[in-house]
């Protein structure tokens, strides 16, 4: 009987494991109100956190963006994005350029180094700033060996405040894996409200 009891544990372990990989799990900073959003699926994991328009403005206007050009960063839909090979065995490849924003006008690609630079360059934005930005950003492709990770700023070009899933993709073992991640908010300029504290 033990040994019987013991089995239906591991049954019902695995059950609910399974039914809980490939879910978006949301959580919000406490400090900021910041929210993010994670998915944990097949050995791979991503994480997107909104990054808020303040600070957006603290960091570049910082680092040599006028604040026309600063106000273009703000005004974009942009994330700390984290992603990890936690346990798939061999390579990951991920190329940004195959993401997409998913929203009920249709799909959004991310916006990309490339075209950042050119926008830069078009505004004049002088080297040094350029350069601190292109480091920020998330390489738009790379290689995830087990236990690599990396993260990085992605952006896409949607209005703030918009609420989109993103259907990402990958390569493992030369086959073409995706997912989606979902209910993802963009950020807006409004201060978040903290427990206790009226909003003005």
């Amino acid at each position: 009987m033990p040994a019987i009891k013991l089995l239906m544990v591991v049954f019902l372990i695995s059950v609910s494991l399974r039914a809980t990989a490939g879910e978006t799990r949301r959580a919000v900073d406490p400090v900021t109100g910041a929210e993010s959003w994670e998915i944990h699926i097949k050995g791979i994991s991503l994480k997107l956190a909104q990054i808020l328009p303040d600070q957006i403005r603290g960091f570049y206007l910082a680092r040599g963006f006028d604040v026309a050009s600063t106000e273009r960063i703000a005004a974009a839909c942009v994330f700390q994005t984290i992603f990890r090979n936690k346990s798939a065995p061999g390579a990951i490849h991920i190329n940004l350029a195959d993401w997409r924003a998913l929203t009920p006008e249709g799909e959004q690609p991310l916006k990309l180094k490339h075209t950042w630079n050119m926008e830069w360059e078009e505004r004049g934005v002088p080297p040094g700033a350029r350069t601190a930005f292109q480091w920020a950003l998330f390489p738009t492709e790379q290689t995830f060996q087990t236990g690599d990770w990396n993260m990085g700023m992605t952006t896409i070009a949607l209005p703030l405040g918009s609420r989109f899933d993103l259907r990402f993709v990958w390569s493992h073992k030369n086959k073409h894996r995706e997912a989606v991640l979902r209910g993802i908010l963009c950020a807006t300029d409004t201060i978040p409200k903290t427990e206790g504290q009226e909003t003005k």
